[in-house]
């Protein structure tokens, strides 16, 4: 259940979408790159041509969603929703979960597999036939433990040094090295331990397109 529940949250809750600038046609000077200095760092932020706005520090435009989002972390395939600053805390929930469901299926599996091992007699051929269906959990289950488990470590590696899967790929910090790491714990608190900020998406809001009267509700 708790699975489902987290699943749900983190594909239906904003990833943390930053809102389009629909008034401005370009950057009036030109220039499509700015710099930031965070603690001592220079950071470079980048011009997004499609939402017309200078990207935040650790965020990114997603070709998929065609949204820029704040802290973007991936676009994950397998919920078909991008994770970022609001839904991060419920995606490694997820994963978390997910994995402690697969293990509970991989054990009982394992335990059904051997009571019927002694019930029949015969030997890991026989069950083949005797008993396919727990032979296919067993096999799944081991195979997906192996994936959740070493995404979940990787996750848990990226809270602890403050990085993002997409800095982390990039390998954003290498010679400047990341000026948003604060220490084991701190990154810890930072990630796991704030309070949910309000979406800055009104998903309700009425946009109006092609000039008057041509409106879109969303």
């Amino acid at each position: 259940m708790e699975v489902l529940v987290n699943l749900i949250m983190v594909s239906m809750i904003d990833p943390g979408i930053i809102p389009r600038n629909d008034q401005e046609d370009g950057v009036s000077n030109g220039a499509r790159k700015t710099r930031v200095t965070i603690n001592g760092v220079n950071i470079k932020l980048k011009y997004c041509q499609i939402c017309k706005i200078y990207r935040p520090p650790r965020s990114c435009h997603c070709a998929i969603c065609d949204n820029c989002v704040e802290k973007f972390d991936h676009h994950c395939p397998w919920i078909g929703q991008c994770i970022g600053l609001r839904n991060y805390q419920f995606y490694l929930t997820f994963l978390i979960t997910a994995l402690v469901f697969f293990i509970y299926i991989f054990s009982f599996s394992c335990l059904r597999f051997h009571q019927r091992i002694l019930q029949i007699g015969t030997g890991l051929f026989g069950m083949l036939g005797n008993s396919p269906e727990t032979l296919a959990l067993i096999s799944f289950s081991f195979a997906a433990i192996g994936f959740l488990g070493a995404l979940a470590c990787y996750h848990v590696y990226l809270i602890a040094i403050n990085e993002t899967a997409y800095e982390n790929f990039r390998q954003r910090y290498v010679d400047s090295g990341n000026p948003f790491d604060k220490g084991v714990f701190s990154n810890i608190k930072e990630v796991l331990l704030v309070p949910l900020p309000p979406s800055r998406v009104n998903f309700q809001e009425e946009i109006t397109r092609g000039g008057p009267g041509a409106a879109v509700v969303i």
